[in-house]
């Protein structure tokens, strides 16, 4: 696979148009720093556990076919463990990441294939055995864990020329599909969160007639899932539920000045645009809750794209990333964010234009 055609096969890593930085000053609370610890071929896609011993997950890839990446963070550098793979099954990609007690979850897809997924436990890796629902495309691309402790992820599965929403469940023992209603055009799943009272949101979106994306949150309560009624265009990456248990959603919309950020919260049974957290430039792909709202993602300083953090209160608010910014030509895409407390860690990718690395960004907020 020639390195253009695995950015190509990034979830978020598409046809990038030049936007404007924002000029909202920076948060005076927060702070973040790129320490240096990448490491050549190596994709961060997602992260998940505590910032200080997080694990994070994605593909590694120099020459040749890739191989699923699972790497925990030892306070100085990222330290990868083994998975072991099967013949001719080398190329899978792990998308998202949970922690559900001792074990950190992760899922993705071989080759976009087939679903994958499992788990580390006492630093050696296990996998489980999705359903394969068929034979065209079908990928895991988020997962949490219920407060029952059961895993529920989300994907897409191939219909014919469109995709539908992927949903499965892994009870401890083994994975089940779940019903999914159907949802019109071709419809993606990226993220899901579950609230304290069980209840799930799943977020991403539809492509319609003439490529027109927009919102698609999916609920899971004690009847099965339902399709929420959401409003206005875009995207959606990341969710997360917020201190009070309402869920927070993140993404971006697509538009003639550039790519800009979209937040949508529910307001009774219509999910709408959050008027003070939406049309900043930039996209923001991966949110997370502790003692601070944090979502990172991207935005473009002359044209090269770089790494963005923010803080959420009402509005975002641009968090300082100290540290060597992304070669020219090349350019920093954060992914995947974890938060504790007032903590906070970021993975992502780096084009250093001969080559990938990974990129993480940690910080704390106060206040």
């Amino acid at each position: 696979m020639k390195k253009a055609s695995l950015l190509g096969a990034l979830i978020l890593a598409v046809t990038l148009p030049a936007t404007t930085a924002s000029t909202t000053s920076a948060s005076t609370s927060c702070t973040a720093a790129i320490p240096d610890s990448r490491v050549t071929g190596d994709l961060l896609l997602a992260v998940t556990g505590p910032p200080d011993h997080a694990t994070a997950v994605g593909v590694h890839y120099v020459g040749g076919d890739g191989t699923p990446l699972v790497t925990q963070w030892t306070g100085r550098r990222w330290d990868r463990i083994p998975v072991p793979v099967t013949p001719g099954a080398k190329l899978i990609q792990l998308q998202d990441a949970t922690t559900a007690g001792a074990r950190a979850w992760a899922i993705g897809a071989f080759r976009n294939d087939r679903p994958e997924a499992g788990f580390v436990v006492d630093g050696r890796w296990h996998w489980t055995h999705p359903i394969d629902p068929g034979l065209e495309e079908d990928q895991f691309l988020g997962v949490t864990v219920a407060p029952n402790g059961s895993v529920l992820a989300v994907g897409k599965h191939q219909d014919g020329a469109n995709y539908q929403p992927l949903m499965e469940e892994f009870n401890g023992t083994g994975w089940t599909t779940m019903l999914s209603p159907a949802v019109h055009g071709s419809a993606v799943l990226k993220d899901i969160a579950v609230a304290p009272n069980g209840v799930a949101y799943a977020v991403g979106w539809t492509v319609h007639t003439g490529g027109k994306t927009q919102p698609l949150v999916e609920r899971l309560d004690g009847t099965g899932w339902s399709v929420a009624h959401t409003t206005g265009t875009g995207l959606l990456s990341g969710v997360a539920i917020q201190p009070d248990g309402t869920p927070l959603a993140v993404g971006w919309q697509q538009t003639d000045e550039g790519d800009k950020i979209l937040t949508v919260e529910p307001h009774g049974n219509t999910w709408k645009p959050v008027a003070d957290a939406t049309g900043d430039p930039g996209r923001l792909a991966s949110i997370a809750v502790g003692e601070a709202t944090v979502a990172v993602g991207l935005t473009f300083v002359d044209g090269i794209p770089q790494p963005l953090v923010v803080r959420y209160d009402a509005g975002w608010t641009p968090i300082d990333v100290r540290g060597e910014l992304a070669p020219e030509t090349g350019g920093d895409q954060l992914l995947g964010v974890t938060g504790e407390l007032g903590a906070f860690r970021a993975v992502g990718i780096r084009d250093a234009t001969d080559a990938f690395t990974s990129l993480s960004a940690a910080g704390t907020c106060t206040g």
